[in-house]
Order: C-alpha cells, then sequence, then structure tokens
C-alpha cells in the first residue's frame, strides 16, 4: 500500500486528504471519497468509489516517482478532484474567470503617475490581489472552517487511531500534509512570471512548482512557512456544526475503506 499510508508517531494510518468547500468538504481515501454536506441541520454524507486512486500496476507506480513524470501525476490528479465537484469547478472558472478580468482593467489603467504605477505593478503581478482574495475568501467565510475542520478530524484519525468530536476538538487544525502549503511555490514562481521573457514559462512554472515541492516540501523550513500560511491565512477555527460534518464524513469513509471488498467484486459503499 505505498502512497497510501503514513506513519504518525511510530503508527501506520491510511492517508487522508480533503478540499474544503463553502457548504461541507470532500475527503480522499486511498480507494474511496466521501462528499459531505449539511442541510437543513442535517448532515448528509455519500461515499463513492474515487477515480484518482494510486496506479496499481507495479511499473506504472515507479514511473510515476520520477521527477516530472510525478509532477504530471500531481496535476492530474489535482485537475480530477477540482472537475470531481462541480461547485469547486465553477470556483475555479470564476477565479480564471475574474483574474482574466482583472489583469485588462489594470492594463488599461496602467501609465504614468502614482495611480497608473500601481495599476501596472499589479498587471504585472496579478497573483498578489488575487491571493488576498483567497486569503480573505478562506478566513472570513465557512470555505476557512472546514479546511480547519477537515484537518483537525484527519488529525485525530492519525493521533488517537479513531474520530470522535472531542479528538477533533483537541487536535491542531494546522497540518503538515496540507495542500495548501504549496502557495509559497506558487507565489514564488508568479513573482519570477513578468521577469522571464519567454512564452514556455507559463507551462514551465507548474513543473517547477511541483518539483520544488518534492523536494522541498517536506523540509523544516517549509513545512513551518506552510504552517504559517495554514494557520492565518487559510485555515479557520471550525464551530461544533463544521466539525461535526468533518467528523461524520471521515468516519463514514474509514468505515468504506475498512469494508472495502476483495478485488473482482462490486464495491457497495453506504450512501445517507
Amino acid at each position: 500500500m505505498a502512497g497510501e499510508t503514513t506513519r504518525v508517531n511510530g503508527k501506520e494510518r491510511l492517508k487522508f486528504g480533503g478540499m474544503a468547500r463553502w457548504d461541507g468538504l470532500d475527503l480522499y481515501g486511498p480507494n474511496y471519497v466521501s462528499i459531505a454536506y449539511r442541510k437543513n441541520g442535517k448532515i448528509h454524507v455519500e461515499v463513492e468509489p474515487s477515480n484518482i486512486g494510486q496506479a496499481e500496476n507495479p511499473v506504472l507506480r515507479r514511473v510515476s516517482r520520477w521527477p516530472v513524470i510525478r509532477s504530471l501525476f500531481f496535476w492530474g490528479r489535482l485537475l480530477l478532484q477540482v472537475v470531481g465537484s462541480v461547485w469547486t469547478l465553477l470556483f475555479f472558472a470564476a477565479i480564471l474567470g475574474l483574474l482574466w478580468l482583472f489583469v485588462s482593467l489594470m492594463e488599461m489603467g496602467s501609465g504614468t503617475g502614482a495611480v497608473g504605477g500601481v495599476l501596472g505593478f499589479f498587471a504585472a503581478f496579478p497573483v498578489l490581489p488575487l491571493l488576498l482574495l483567497f486569503f480573505a475568501a478562506m478566513k472570513f467565510t465557512s470555505i476557512g472552517r472546514y479546511h480547519g475542520a477537515e484537518h483537525k478530524a484527519v488529525a485525530a484519525y492519525e493521533s488517537y487511531g479513531e474520530v470522535t468530536y472531542d479528538g477533533a476538538k483537541r487536535s491542531r487544525r494546522v497540518h503538515p500534509r496540507c495542500g495548501t502549503n504549496i502557495l509559497a511555490y506558487i507565489i514564488l514562481a508568479a513573482l519570477l512570471d513578468p521577469l522571464v521573457d519567454w512564452w514556455g514559462y507559463a507551462i514551465l512554472q507548474f513543473i517547477l512548482i511541483s518539483e520544488a515541492w518534492y523536494i522541498f516540501g517536506n523540509t523544516r523550513p517549509s513545512i513551518a512557512v506552510g504552517n504559517f500560511i495554514q494557520r492565518y491565512f487559510t485555515t479557520t477555527e471550525p464551530r461544533r456544526g463544521e466539525l461535526e460534518v468533518a467528523v461524520e464524513s471521515l468516519n463514514r469513509l474509514l468505515r468504506a475503506e475498512e469494508e472495502r471488498p476483495e478485488p473482482g467484486s462490486v464495491p457497495s459503499p453506504a450512501r445517507s
């Protein structure tokens, strides 16, 4: 089960990831994914087989760890996660549309004078105001609270081997394996973008981002920067409602993983 487990405090645990949404969260296990949300005061959880599982073929699994190739797998898996959620896909499409509109307006307003200089700077480095909007959405809406709840539920499982509300409440909302830790590398690549006069850099920077993430992502400085970003920009302490959704979702996902049928049989994960 290489790549499907993680060792925490000397104990082997299944590896889980997730993605927070406005009204809930998606959690990803080695073989299943859970989609959870609260509606009319009731928690709804759907568990289904994952379409972004690890490669089963030993040769393909080995090749998927090679430099550059692993980056293609990384961005491919991320794309599948985004496409798997309609609302997340619409959110990213809206962000790209706003980014294009913002850059166009900044370029139109750039010129001489202080105001024109500021607009020209933002047109050259559009990632900066975009990040401010992203951080504001994460910090001051339910997305950040669900993000924190996701981390707490996963941390409770990794620490105690089970997921309870009290255990999750005691756990940290900052997690060293959080995907938003890659933001530090995205910011660096975006700041270099206007300085690199080559059209291919727009594509190459994605490979550079993920390769830097693979090489330096587990180092102490990188984790420290990622933890800082999580604590102050991308997560918020969840309320009881968000934490209950995360706990129920992860428990249902754990049950599906533990009851996974033998290869060749038809899985029938529970739904509610």
